[in-house]
């Protein structure tokens, strides 16, 4: 109890870290702009002191027009990779934890396209690893100033590593591959506020995906499979602040994860919350971020619980390089959990805190067109 009073009392205090400055200046902002539309344009403009020159100067903290630009090209290309990316059913051990694209990005055409690849090594049911590969395709367009819409195309690749377990005498072990198109998603971004710093996006998971794969008769654990076979949905709200050092970026995404599906595989709703600071450096943008899951209750296979978490904290790194025309990021995630199993045999003691499967991924945007 005390371990976990200890870890608790870690993690949030580091989210205080990541977060507080973030909460303190939006309510700054906020103030500030009450004040403004109290004011009205003439009374503004009358309670502007007059500079050693003659001219009005304004009073109130007022944006930057190159930030304000920076802001409006960077709105809704934050999305987090493993909400959108349909990373297959199980991955990570059921954390949806994903990885955040900080950064210039790119922009100017009429369409962005960012193709994302995905590492994660997991525990099969039989303790022997599993090795998943994700590639992401998503493709976004802006609708006017305030809509973007956009469609995400994946391909998973998953190796077991003999799954079935022989352990026979004189028997080789077998290993499989699960692979294919999985989960597709759709999405749609509404940019909210003056500088559309504030965006709120619905994400729709389509169950396209095979979620019923089997070797033999021997029906895959859903971990194991490349789809879930239910709609998904998720709603995220991010929020933007630009400075002339970086961009940091706070926001929250609450999750359906298909509920249970035909095989009685169960996936818990999960809410997240985040905040990351990054970092101008010519045409570097290195970022750190942390985030806070939380699950409603264990994820279950043919409605057997599994040893998915109930919380989960993340550390997330990140670089990029851009030019104008294309970009690239290199990211990681390193997520710890808490699952709530013990054991009662105190020569092999199980503590229900302990790290999760890391996340590492490659990616390339282009705005083509």
């Amino acid at each position: 109890m005390k371990h976990l009073r200890l870890s608790t009392f870690v993690a949030l205090a580091l989210l205080g870290l990541a977060v507080g400055p973030a909460v303190v200046r939006i309510w700054e902002t906020s103030r500030i702009l009450r004040q403004i539309d109290r004011l009205g344009p003439r009374e503004a403009a009358n309670a502007m002191p007059l500079s050693p020159t003659g001219r009005s100067q304004a009073w109130l903290p007022t944006p930057d027009p190159a930030l304000v630009v920076r802001v409006e090209e960077a709105g809704g290309l934050v999305a987090s990779w493993q909400t959108v990316g349909g990373c297959g059913a199980g991955s990570g051990g059921g954390s949806s934890i994903g990885l955040k694209w900080i950064g210039r990005n790119v922009h100017g055409g009429l369409f962005n396209v960012q193709e994302q690849v995905t590492y994660m090594e997991n525990e099969q049911p039989n303790h022997l690893p599993q090795y998943n590969l994700f590639s992401n395709t998503l493709i976004t367009t802006d609708i006017g100033e305030k809509w973007n819409v956009g469609v995400n195309l994946p391909i998973v690749y998953k190796y077991l590593v003999d799954p079935m377990s022989l352990g026979q005498p004189g028997v080789a072990p077998i290993d499989y591959s699960n692979s294919g198109f999985g989960d597709m998603t759709l999405l749609c971004t509404r940019k909210l506020g003056r500088i559309n710093a504030l965006a709120l996006t619905g994400i729709v998971g389509l169950p396209t995906g095979t979620y019923d794969a089997k070797i033999g008769t021997t029906r895959l654990n859903q971990s194991q499979q490349i789809g879930f076979g239910r709609p998904t949905a998720s709603l995220t709200l991010d929020q933007t602040f630009d400075e002339i050092w970086g961009l940091s970026v706070v926001g929250g995404t609450a999750s359906y994860r298909g509920g249970t599906n035909k095989l009685h595989n169960y996936r818990s709703p999960s809410a997240t919350a985040y905040g990351y600071v990054g970092y101008f450096l010519g045409p570097f943008v290195p970022a750190v971020g942390l985030s806070i899951t939380g699950y409603k209750d264990h994820d279950r296979d043919l409605d057997t619980p599994m040893r998915t978490p109930l919380y989960s904290f993340a550390a997330n790194l990140s670089i990029e390089y851009s030019v104008d025309w294309i970009a690239f990021l290199v990211a990681a995630s390193i997520p710890y959990g808490y699952d709530g199993y013990t054991t009662n045999d105190s020569a092999n003691p199980r503590s229900p805190w302990g790290f999760l499967p890391w996340t590492a991924g490659f990616g390339i945007s282009a705005s083509p067109f």
